[in-house]
């Protein structure tokens, strides 16, 4: 806490009422030594950032320990951390003031008889102090930790964490003296960190109870700008449960700390007005508004202090005001009431929202409102607060809430191609509904109360019915499946068969069977019979599912003697639907190794083993000229006998 010049205010102020207020020039009771010197008026520097100073502080009246004392200080250490050094010690001794010694002794080593509390910021291994800053509590000039006799308490580290305290700010340092139970104690920053209780008066200083208290600070071949004040602190506060609402008055608690006592209060309330007590009679300010309220005291050496500045905001009655945004009010569909209350000075905390005067309340500091209600008229009103105490009036709405219909539906489901008919329903006949709004599941919709419509395939179809009132509400969403069941027949693929050979069927699409005519089949019912023929032949299969929706398929046999391979001796690649393609016919070859087509110079343009595929024309893509080629073609027939033919085609463009 560096010190300031006072401001103009406060000059003028002191100037005029100073033979009132001030008391008589008190002489500076302390006792300067060695590189030590005053800064202003109750803070002193005990050494510069050089190496080798040794300086000291001393109170020249002695005090008598047989009394308490309780002393509040500030403390500064400097800025360099790992190359600054060595710290500082409040000291009570009876010796003399002017004593103090150089280095890591902190200007207190060797002083006998003594108590000191250093704050210790170099590490002595040769004095066995931990790797951080830290205090502790010592007698008769012995700092080293080692020496169990001398070591009252401590070290520990002076700030949490093991801190750094040559940090560049100030740091409150507070020594207790109980002298009823013994106890000596040390605080830094609010905290006790050491403590010791021993009779100080015979066991240290042989029965004489007056000491010499001061400050004593050293520096060797590091250095630090090391520092105190006496306490000068000026603080104010407010009673726990103080409101500022204008026109309240207003309780200022003086709370200042001071070294010894304090003899005058300097109060300036911001708005003017002006006390010198330590108690101000309760304020009551000309109007709401932000006020800037300052106080300095007068210590009892004479010392002004720093200016404490508080802002303090007198509140102004806030104005309560909220909106909501829908276009009807239903009674499904939750209602956000939004705040748009307003204040000049101060701030807003607290809401109550009133619905229909008091039959219910809700008090929140979330500046809105959600809540469904049930069908009726309603009034709201709120009222808002601010954390400065002050109230609003009440802001009102009126509002009726509408029912919202209830509806049901019917389905029902069919078999692919047919018609459903869907019929909605009002379950309750005291709402008229203006609309409906269908859902069908295959992207239609429709706003008719009943429906036939035709899915266009088979499958499960969502539906969702909605209705709206006369009054614009809407109904929840009621749900349902419509199930459109479709068969895909499938009898396979026309073939071919020797005249005798068994085939195998294969149908499929359906969960029952039934092929017709039964004639030259093993079992007509199945999906897969056995069919053996003399000569051509077409089966119509017909499938059907549990919800007996059918369908049918048709397959063509065409039955050749054999088992033989049949090839064509021309073809006309053209296009025209005919003879565009060069293949075979295998009836009763149950396997086709390959069948292969050759041009005149023997090399190999089309090969295939599926008789249903065939040539046409083109080779790597591209058009082979008219004339003869050449083919070869090899099976095995469903008894395992082997065929092998070859012969000549003619391509004809």
């Amino acid at each position: 806490m560096e010190k300031r010049p006072l401001n103009l205010f406060f000059t003028l102020f002191l100037l005029s009422y100073a033979p009132f207020f001030l008391p008589a020039q008190v002489a500076n009771p302390y006792i300067i030594n060695g590189s030590a010197h005053q800064e202003n008026c109750n803070c002193y520097t005990l050494t510069d950032d050089q190496l080798t100073q040794s300086g000291s502080v001393w109170n020249k009246y002695k005090i008598d320990l047989t009394q308490s004392f309780d002393f509040n200080f500030s403390v500064y250490l400097g800025c360099k951390n790992d190359s600054g050094a060595d710290g500082i010690a409040f000291v009570l001794q009876p010796i003399s003031t002017s004593i103090g010694t150089t280095g890591q002794g902190l200007g207190f080593q060797g002083v006998n008889p003594s108590i000191g509390i250093p704050i210790d910021t170099w590490r002595n291994p040769d004095f066995s102090d931990p790797p951080y800053d830290h205090i502790g509590i010592y007698k008769n000039g012995d700092l080293n930790n080692g020496s169990a006799g001398n070591v009252l308490a401590g070290p520990v580290a002076v700030l949490p964490n093991e801190g750094n305290i040559e940090d560049c700010h100030w740091h409150s340092f507070r020594i207790k003296w109980d002298a009823l139970t013994h106890r000596l104690s040390a605080y830094v920053e609010g905290a006790e960190l050491v403590y010791t209780t021993i009779d100080i008066v015979n066991d240290v200083f042989g029965g004489n109870p007056n000491v010499y208290w001061g400050f004593t600070g050293a520096t060797g071949g590091k250095s630090n700008h090391q520092r105190f004040c006496t306490s000068l602190n000026p603080l104010f506060g407010f009673p726990a449960d103080q409101k500022t609402c204008y026109p309240t008055p207003i309780i200022f608690r003086d709370s200042s700390t001071s070294f010894g006592s304090i003899v005058k209060w300097f109060w300036d309330f911001g708005d003017g007005t002006i006390d010198s007590v330590s108690q101000p009679a309760p304020h009551i300010y000309p109007a709401p508004g932000i006020y800037q309220v300052k106080l300095n005291i007068v210590g009892n050496n004479g010392c002004l202090s720093d200016t404490f500045k508080q802002k303090i905001v007198i509140g102004s009655k806030p104005v309560a005001n909220f909106g909501y945004t829908l276009p009807v009010a239903c009674s499904n569909i939750p209602i956000m009431f939004s705040d748009a209350s307003i204040v000049q000075f101060g701030t807003l905390n607290n809401w109550t929202w009133d619905i229909n005067n008091g039959q219910q309340t809700f008090t929140n500091t979330a500046g809105g409102l959600l809540q469904k209600f049930s069908p009726g008229q309603y009034n709201i009103g709120l009222v808002v607060s601010t954390k400065e105490g002050c109230i609003s009036n009440s802001a009102s709405r009126s509002f009726e809430v509408f029912p919202f219909p209830t509806t049901t539906m019917k389905l029902e489901n069919a078999c692919f191609g047919t018609p459903v008919t869907l019929k909605a329903s009002n379950a309750d006949p005291s709402v008229n509904i203006r609309q409906w709004y269908w859902q069908l599941g295959d992207g239609s919709v429709d706003s008719s109360a009943t429906i036939v419509h035709t899915y266009a395939d088979g499958g499960q179809f969502p539906v969702n019915l909605v209705a709206m009132s006369n009054e614009g509400c809407h109904s929840d969403t009621v749900s349902g499946l419509v199930i459109i069941d479709r068969t895909y027949a499938f009898a396979g693929n026309d073939t071919v068969v020797a005249i005798g050979q068994p085939l195998q069927l294969n149908g499929s699409g359906g969960t029952f069977y039934k092929w017709e005519p039964e004639t030259g089949l093993n079992d007509n019912s199945i999906a897969d019979p056995i069919a053996v023929l003399q000569q051509d032949a077409s089966y119509v299969l017909t499938v059907s599912d549990d919800a007996g929706c059918p369908t049918s398929d048709t397959i063509y046999i065409k039955a050749y003697k054999g088992p033989a391979i049949y090839v064509p001796s021309a073809f006309t690649p053209n296009n025209d639907g005919r003879n565009d393609l060069f293949r075979c016919i295998a009836p009763g070859i149950s396997t086709l190794y390959f069948f292969n087509v050759y041009n005149r110079y023997g090399q190999l343009i089309y090969t295939s083993n599926n008789s249903r595929a065939g040539w046409d024309g083109n080779y790597n893509g591209k058009p082979q000229p008219m004339g003869t080629y050449v083919w070869m073609v090899k099976g095995l027939d469903y008894k395992g006998n082997i065929h092998f033919e070859k012969g000549t085609v003619t391509l004809i463009r």
